[in-house]
């Protein structure tokens, strides 16, 4: 009997290792398998233009999060290639915590071992279309060893697990997500602010956008690029919304979950913001603060979107732009490759009192009177002090204008370019320095017309009774197709509301706050705004709905996918 209980015993605890000592190393395992997966997912979001270093510490600090143990220490993500190429090859980085040991790889080329499956006895598998290239792979590997406790008996000490991952993003430059709305200011509160005034409504709202390629309305867009570690944030968020008449909302498809009206589409789009509001999603510092409407209940980005699309479309630069620390963005590497159209033109335009080639002076009175009617023909210089001033009428028929002081149209003035409205006549209108102004009872006739204001120049359109008509270049062939304003300046940006109030194209204000003062009614814009700050009011409601194809269109954010 003793014998056979003593061989009982060790039966037992031999059955106890296999059920106790393996059962933890089987839970080790499928705990490093999920959260290599989720790593590489998280970090591959940030390899839009090849940027490791970024993916490595978004996967480094998910693994952190969710594998216990303490700290991952060890790692040097600065190790990592920020940029990427065919050429570029594979680097890896370890960080260590207890038992467990992570590696973050990038790029992944074809044959590496991380592209053999990690399930246990699996051959290899051969790479295929969906795989991408190397700069669009990130991998994570997790090692672990486990202490055993009862398999001792066996003579085993300890076990092991290793596990892999693989996430592809698509790196692609062409994308078909329209933003309506794009903030690119980086750190502070205060990004876009809104405010409603006495009994009307003030704010901004983002509606739907028609796309014709899939067929579908697709739901309109804010995103918002800060952080919310800057100036404001101790009182206010990124989205900032005072008094209960206050408005930021995006609207999409009807019959959405929680839409505000039924059948409206109201609150139906998306609202995106880098800062994390605690608890997350919801209107809560430094994302948000409302004492008005605020719909959807903004989410959080996974990444700065940045001004990119924008400058790679009309200011390619495959060698990099000089943005300063902290507003980085990748060079333009689209294939083929196009020119710095906007580089260019500040060259050709830009040297204060200088008249470019082919270029006519203009002499005409520099104050334009009311039963005047100046009409000009081909591209033309003006330079008049203080300004050019229009109570008139001041028509631009065709070419380019540039103006060196900056103009203002007064109560009874109108400017205005490619009037009548000729198609495939586009016009570039550059301000050299001083102010864009118009008096509530101007108007003002951009048709067709690219306005560039250096950063020097600003912009006034008042409300009131007049007109305010800006399309942007529409021809396909037209390196500003599309683009209605390009301004390097740092100052507001007024667009009151007017009589009449007509906006289509690209309105690109990297450096500048937008801002939109109501007078009591609704317009609509067929327009996209990016700007570093947007700031809406007064008794008005501007709703942004740029069309499908007349607007940048951005990378999406989400575009990931894990592959093994």
């Amino acid at each position: 009997m003793l014998i056979i209980a003593a061989a009982a015993v060790v039966a037992l605890l031999a059955i106890a290792a296999l059920v106790l000592d393996l059962a933890a190393l089987r839970a080790d395992r499928a705990r490093s398998r999920t959260v290599s997966d989720q790593a590489a997912a998280a970090g591959s979001v940030e390899l839009w233009g090849g940027d490791g270093q970024a993916a490595c510490d978004t996967a480094l600090a998910y693994i952190n999060l969710n594998m216990n143990g303490g700290p991952f220490t060890g790692a040097a993500c600065t190790s990592l290639p920020s940029s990427c190429d065919a050429g570029t090859p594979a680097v890896s980085t370890q960080a260590t915590s207890g038992q467990w040991t992570a590696t973050i790889t990038y790029p992944v080329p074809n044959g590496h071992p991380l592209l053999d499956p990690a399930a246990i006895g699996a051959t290899t598998q051969a790479i295929h279309g969906e795989d991408g290239d190397r700069c669009q792979r990130l991998g994570v590997q997790i090692d672990g060893t486990r202490q055993f406790f009862f398999a001792n008996i066996l003579g085993a000490a300890s076990g092991d697990t290793e596990v892999h991952a693989v996430a592809r993003s698509n790196l692609s430059d062409s994308s078909d997500f329209v933003l309506n709305l794009l903030i690119l200011e980086r750190y502070d509160c205060d990004a876009i602010s809104a405010a409603g005034s006495g009994g009307g409504i003030g704010g901004i709202v983002t509606d739907a956008v028609w796309n014709p390629v899939d067929g579908v309305w697709e739901p309109g867009w804010i995103a918002v690029d800060s952080e919310g570690s800057g100036s404001g944030c101790s009182a206010d968020g990124v989205l900032d919304v005072d008094g209960h008449n206050g408005f930021i909302r995006a609207d999409g498809p009807a019959n959405c979950a929680g839409e505000l009206t039924p059948g409206s589409g109201e609150g139906c789009g998306e609202i995106r913001v880098l800062a994390d509001g605690q608890p997350y999603p919801g209107c809560n510092q430094p994302a948000c603060t409302s004492s008005g409407t605020v719909a959807p209940l903004p989410e959080r980005l996974n990444r700065r979107i940045t001004r990119a699309p924008v400058d790679h479309r009309y200011n390619c630069k495959p060698g990099g732009y000089n943005f300063g620390v902290g507003w980085e963005i990748d060079p333009c590497t689209k294939q083929p490759p196009t020119p710095p159209y906007i580089d260019q033109l500040v060259a050709a335009y830009g040297v204060a009192g200088t008249v470019p080639g082919g270029f006519t002076t203009y002499t005409g009175p520099c104050v334009i009177n009311p039963s005047t009617t100046i009409t000009l023909s081909g591209d033309t210089y003006v330079d008049c002090s203080p300004r050019l001033r229009i109570n008139g009428e001041f028509i631009v028929t065709d070419g380019d204008l540039i103006i060196e002081n900056g103009v203002s149209i007064q109560s009874s003035g109108t400017l205005s370019f490619n009037t009548p409205r000729l198609p495939d006549n586009p016009h570039v209108f550059y301000l050299r320095d001083g102010e864009l102004g118009k008096a509530g009872q101007a108007n003002l006739y951009l048709h067709q017309t690219t306005v560039y204001m250096s950063e020097t120049a600003s912009l006034d359109l008042s409300g009131g009774s007049g007109e305010l008509i800006w399309t942007a270049p529409e021809l396909d062939s037209y390196k500003f197709d599309d683009l209605a304003l390009w301004s390097e300046g740092s100052s507001v940006h007024d667009f009151s509301g007017q009589a009449l109030l007509e906006l289509e194209g690209v309105f690109f204000v990297p450096l500048g706050t937008v801002s939109y003062r109501g007078q009591g009614v609704q317009q609509q814009a067929a327009a996209q705004f990016i700007a570093r700050k947007l700031s809406a009011g007064g008794k008005g409601l501007l709703i942004v709905s740029p069309e499908f194809d007349r607007a940048v269109r951005f990378p999406d954010a989400l575009e990931n996918q894990l592959i093994r």
